[in-house]
């Protein structure tokens, strides 16, 4: 649970950003690729990432795990569209709060070789873990990023149409002279207390935010929530790529009508056999047989479960159909 402490000070200084956080979603993408949560409209993309991402750029994974801490110096909450400054405010870290933050985030198990040499802030560490996070912005969110900024810019409008008592789950909005300290109580994945005092809130629109609200784990840090965006039941990819990649005409040509419609189903969301066949109108032998002929070509992948067996594009198939702008 985390609960945030508002005073009449913090309601008069709430602000809602509009635009998305290249850092916040940064570090929020490689949560969601570590965790396999929201598999329609993430899959794809983490099938994606996980096959173009950078063999440097694979350290951050030892920095951000599935679930639970990764250090708050990833995150600087600057704002724009590029991570450049975001990057560069990591690197000059002060060397002592690296290493506090990486001692909260290893505890006293095993950690990788190169992060010890990066709470002593040594130089080829350092620079190390800038490639990493450059390479990793440019494969798994750059492509994206203007699909990103328009899903968060419509979540942001929609918190301030609801003067953001949606995210903080409340009826209405507590006036100051009736509610001169408010707490706010929020899903969340540890027990956190945030004490604003006095010092408002920055709330901000998350594409990569899963279920809950995120926040900062330092409380002497600028009071920032990332709250999630709603998102389409479909594959973002398939949105983001709309209009790019191959028309429906050369696919056509390129496989026939059905297996070109069967391609394109597959690019919405995984399916069975029996999904296929009941979407495009065709017989579930018909639909075996032209994932058969598409798994053949390396396009599909077929995995069995129990009495069914789901198809979903292998990478070259994603390469194919999402090439991004």
């Amino acid at each position: 649970m985390l609960r945030v402490h508002f005073s009449s000070q913090d309601w008069e200084r709430l602000r809602i950003v509009s635009r998305p956080d290249p850092m916040w979603e940064m570090l929020l993408s490689l949560y969601m690729l570590g965790e396999a949560s929201d598999e329609t409209v993430f899959g794809q993309w983490r099938q994606r990432v996980l096959h173009r991402m950078p063999r440097e750029s694979r350290i951050l994974l030892d920095l951000v795990p599935a679930q639970g801490y990764s250090p708050d110096f990833l995150s600087p909450c600057l704002g724009g569209e590029d991570p450049t400054d975001g990057i560069d405010a990591v690197l000059n870290t002060p060397r002592g709060r690296i290493a506090e933050q990486l001692d909260l985030r290893f505890g006293d198990g095993p950690r990788p070789t190169w992060t010890r040499a990066l709470a002593r802030k040594e130089s080829a560490a350092v620079r190390a873990l800038g490639r990493s996070m450059r390479g990793y912005f440019d494969v798994a969110l750059r492509p994206y990023w203007r699909y990103i900024s328009q899903v968060a810019e419509r979540g942001a409008a929609a918190a301030r149409d609801g003067t953001a008592s949606l995210i903080l789950r409340l009826k209405d909005r507590p006036s100051v002279r009736s509610a001169p300290r408010t707490t706010v109580e929020l899903a969340y994945g540890m027990e956190q207390d945030l004490e604003l005092r006095g010092r408002g809130l920055m709330l901000v629109p998350a594409f990569f935010c899963a279920v809950n609200p995120v926040t900062f784990h330092d409380p002497s840090l600028p009071p920032v929530l990332l709250y999630p965006v709603a998102h389409q039941p479909a594959s973002f990819l398939a949105r983001a790529a709309a209009g790019s990649g191959p028309t429906e005409e050369v696919l056509r040509r390129l496989f026939g009508r059905t297996r070109a419609l069967v391609l394109r189903t597959l690019s919405e969301s995984v399916r069975t056999t029996g999904e296929i066949a009941r979407v495009l109108d065709i017989s579930v032998a018909s639909a075996s047989e032209h994932a058969s002929l598409l798994r053949a070509a390396g396009l599909v992948a077929s995995e069995r479960y129990g009495n069914t067996v789901r198809h979903t594009l292998t990478p070259l198939g994603v390469e194919l159909l999402h090439q991004p702008r």
